[in-house]
């Protein structure tokens, strides 16, 4: 190829490169949700390349050949950010080879979601038509399961879709029914088997030259505070016992408790202990004959109003395109739209160390939105219009969604 002509090329990807990245874009005219509990009625915002640089209820500055976008009548979110769970790491749950969730083995600290992580999965497509804009992929199983990531839910694979790998890692606190007569023996003889882990894994950190292991090594963040460690637990007992032995042993780790559906019983005893709950799904009926037919539901209210730090999530896969009506029912239930939409964008960004970038709509940050009409924690006035995913707009067409246009069409016919 001349030098002439490859010189063209490149003044031509150049131009058209710049023209990309100069793009901006001002939304108007609608009703803006932070995430962080404040609301701007008719406000403006305006996206730069992949940034927000205006937010809030008129323009600052001019811009020259801007795209504009009329939102009246229409509300802004951040984009959904669904913590615990394994989309993009299950297709079909009843296909043994499309499930890339779990290892073998008891203690795997090593084992890494990240790059596991399938970009191209079918299940990805409706979690962003429901604006789940990012998510935790959780490996499952065994004592210490593996460290997760935060990912995006639309990229081209596992490294353009990382916003933060190894947030953390995941450990099964060991949990056995009252009604075995066994149930103190197994139960101590299993957290003999994790205190024993953290002790010779503390102790691999101190030496100077030790002989490489993988599942030791790979807990040196943890150890250190550096990343969460969390705890899935879901009776009282297991998370009294869980946290009380951490918080003795290793002060210096970062707790999370996930799952937690007992946590309503120990309000006082986690703020005391200043521990972060991400809740498993609240569409469920109550744990015990007991307990209220409603108490799921309130349980995060009831949280929040104690002052603990509290993430919604919905294990599974394509269970999580649901996330925000689940977050809708916690809002009926005590908790309010602001602080519901909280649950499930600012707080999981937080935990997992990327609130700088994402989980709120304020200037700096990554322009990664939703336009709604109707309230998108309402199942029924829900309906997504646009979604941005660092400035680009994406396209919110599915598998479901073409098969239902298929055959609208096809019957239409008839």
């Amino acid at each position: 190829m001349s030098y002439l002509i490859r010189l063209s090329i490149c003044l031509l990807t150049l131009s058209f490169g710049n023209y990309a990245l100069a793009q901006t874009t001002i939304i108007s005219h609608a009703t803006i949700h932070i995430g962080d509990g404040k609301v701007i009625e008719d406000g403006v915002l305006v996206i730069e390349k992949d940034r927000l640089v205006e937010v809030g209820s008129s323009l600052k500055n001019l811009y020259k050949n801007a795209k504009a976008i009329d939102a009246t009548g229409k509300h802004i979110y951040p984009g959904l950010i669904a913590m615990n769970n394994i989309m993009g790491l299950n297709e079909i749950d009843a296909v043994r080879a499309t499930r890339d969730y779990q290892e073998q083995g008891a203690f795997n600290p090593n084992i890494r979601s990240q790059i596991a992580y399938h970009t191209d999965s079918k299940i990805l497509p409706t979690a962003v038509y429901n604006g789940v804009l990012y998510t935790q992929a959780v490996p499952q199983g065994g004592v210490i399961s593996g460290s997760s990531s935060a990912l995006k839910t639309k990229a081209w694979n596992w490294e353009d879709a990382t916003i933060a790998k190894d947030d953390g890692i995941h450990l099964n606190w060991p949990q056995v029914s009252l009604n075995n007569s066994k149930h103190e023996e197994i139960l101590g003889s299993a957290i003999k088997e994790i205190e024993i882990f953290f002790a010779n894994a503390s102790q691999y950190q101190l030496q100077s030259k030790p002989v490489f292991n993988a599942r030791f090594a790979a807990m040196k963040d943890v150890l250190s505070g550096k990343v969460n460690l969390y705890i899935h637990a879901q009776d009282a007992h297991s998370i009294v016992r869980s946290i009380l032995f951490f918080k003795q042993n290793y002060p210096a780790i970062s707790l999370v408790l996930v799952g937690a559906s007992d946590a309503y019983l120990l309000l006082d005893f986690l703020k005391t202990h200043q521990v972060t709950v991400v809740l498993g799904n609240i569409h469920r009926l109550p744990s015990r004959n007991a307990e209220a037919i409603d108490q799921p539901y309130i349980t995060p209210a009831q949280l929040v109003q104690a002052g603990i730090k509290v993430a919604i999530s919905l294990e599974g896969s394509w269970e999580a395109r649901n996330l925000a009506y689940i977050a809708g029912t916690a809002a009926a239930y005590g908790l309010g739209k602001e602080e519901a939409l909280k649950a499930i964008s600012l707080v999981p960004a937080q935990i997992m160390g990327v609130s700088k970038e994402i989980g709120s709509l304020e200037v700096g940050k990554k322009a990664s939105l939703l336009i709604a009409e109707g309230d998108i924690l309402d199942m029924k006035s829900s309906k997504l219009w646009k979604a941005f995913l660092d400035g680009e707009e994406l396209d919110l067409k599915n598998e479901q969604v073409k098969l239902a246009e298929k055959y609208l069409e096809k019957y239409k016919k008839k």
